[in-house]
């Protein structure tokens, strides 16, 4: 048997399917870019700070062990708050 050879597609709803998930991502980081503006950690309310380890990776100051921490946050409760704005 013979494989189609169309390079049409043969998911229609898969079209629709990728618009609606890129409008989504694209609403995720649009809330995530508005509350890097604040500067401020939506949970805890720490200053946030950049992860170089990834493109647009923004960590609450208080995420993670307090001795890689700033130190002005080494002393407050341990956050989990991390987004993505790229």
């Amino acid at each position: 048997m013979r494989r189609p050879t169309s390079t049409r597609n043969t998911n229609p709803g898969g079209a629709l399917a990728r618009k609606v998930a890129a409008a989504r991502i694209a609403a995720a980081i649009a809330e995530a870019r508005a509350v890097v503006a604040t500067g401020v950690c939506p949970t805890c309310g720490c200053g946030l700070r950049r992860n170089l380890a990834l493109a647009g990776w923004w960590q609450c100051g208080a995420y993670g062990e307090p001795s890689f921490r700033a130190p002005e946050y080494r002393e407050s409760p341990h956050c989990f708050f991390q987004t993505f704005t790229e």
